[in-house]
């Protein structure tokens, strides 16, 4: 298995995932470059380019369906960004939202993100740039 590792100064985060045909994919963030990344989890090729758009770290990532079904990453970055990309294709969703702290961590589930940063928790929609609670 090749060592996904060599692509990056540090991960901070992981989760796995599945394309459109089922191909389990493993989804990484980390790296100063503000990246996250997508690949096989058969032999750890990479799947497209890198999802670029974080200010910096990535230091979370997670993986989750739309209620139409459409896979999505969710990323949370040291600079308070959170965004969401389709997995299918790493088109943004909806613009990002943007935190007063860093992502410490993030989750997913049908069209409610749950961030923590600092020491907050907030659930967010991703049509709403702002906290719902």
């Amino acid at each position: 298995m090749t060592d996904v590792t060599r692509w990056f100064f540090a991960i901070h985060a992981v989760a796995v995932g599945a394309l459109p045909d089922g191909t389990p994919v493993i989804v990484s963030g980390g790296s100063a470059d503000g990246t996250v990344r997508i690949w096989r989890l058969a032999d750890c090729a990479p799947v497209g380019e890198p999802l670029t758009g974080h200010a910096s770290t990535v230091e979370a990532v997670a993986v989750g369906a739309l209620p139409d079904g459409t896979q999505v990453i969710v990323s949370g970055g040291h600079s308070g960004a959170v965004r969401v990309w389709r997995l299918p294709d790493g088109t943004p969703v909806v613009p990002p939202l943007g935190l007063s702290q860093s992502v410490g961590d993030v989750t997913f589930h049908s069209n409610v993100i749950v961030t923590a940063a600092g020491a907050d928790i907030a659930v967010h929609q991703p049509a709403l740039p702002r906290p719902i609670r």
